[in-house]
């Protein structure tokens, strides 16, 4: 299928490594130009080389999303680079899971307030796409704790579906349309699975049956999901929560 993404400018955060980067890389081989942020200099160049090497445009910097003012300059300068912007990719988490103060914080001030500022500085420029989307990358662990992530880890999350839903309500009229991937347990290298798998073998093996497909996700099965819906074929898909968990989240949505 022809996702007409050709051409299009996307913005991702966090877009060097695991779900991020396959995100990246999955717009840049349908011929997006892509701009990325994370805040590791050395993987940001190396992740741009390794995209620009596939032959898609491609530009990021060392952010910390946390810092508003630098990343507010940032989607600037991205969006001047690439001509504009017809799609944003909040990916950044902290993965604070505790319950203290500065788990709350760190959660609130790097994936919520990093996914709201970002569409605050990216809405000029998506207003004048013709196919202009908000992606927000949330977690199924928003609506099961039985994934570790009841504490402030899994209410940001469920605060970001809530925020994504509500904006798609609010930007529809400007022809934005905004969406939701949450995944489930994803495994790859280095990754929270990948290290738990050493760490704590008996959650990470009850992660893996407690799905339906029997298996942790790899990161390019949520990268195609966002793709898909931030593509001119999912025109009439807004609002929405996909969850790519293996069907580990066994509930009824209405």
């Amino acid at each position: 299928m022809d996702l007409s993404l050709d051409g299009k400018r996307v913005l991702v955060t966090g877009g060097t490594r695991g779900i991020g980067r396959a995100i990246v890389e999955a717009f840049a081989d349908e011929g997006a130009a892509v701009a990325l942020c994370a805040r590791d200099a050395d993987e940001v160049a190396t992740t741009v080389a390794e995209l620009e090497r596939r032959g898609a445009p491609a530009t990021g910097a060392a952010i910390d999303v946390s810092n508003a003012e630098a990343y507010e300059a940032w989607v600037e300068s991205a969006a001047a680079e690439l001509g504009g912007l017809d799609t944003v990719v909040p990916n950044v988490s902290a993965l604070a899971r505790g319950w203290d103060v500065s788990s709350w914080r760190s959660m609130f001030e790097t994936d919520l307030l990093h996914a709201v500022r970002g569409y605050e500085a990216a809405a000029p420029h998506l207003k004048r796409s013709d196919n202009a989307s908000i992606v927000v990358i949330s977690s199924v662990s928003a609506n099961l704790a039985g994934l570790g992530g009841g504490q402030a880890y899994g209410a940001v999350k469920a605060a970001l579906v809530s925020f994504a839903s509500q904006l798609a309500q609010e930007l529809g009229p400007d022809g934005i349309r905004v969406n939701t991937v949450s995944p489930g347990p994803i495994d790859f290298p280095g990754g929270t699975w990948d290290r738990l798998r050493a760490s704590d073998p008996e959650r990470y093996q009850r992660a893996r049956e407690s799905a339906a497909l029997g298996r942790h996700g790899r990161p390019e099965e949520v990268a195609r999901a966002v793709v898909f819906l931030a593509s001119p074929t999912a025109s009439y898909i807004t609002g929405a929560n996909l969850k790519v968990d293996g069907g580990t989240l066994p509930a009824v949505d209405y």
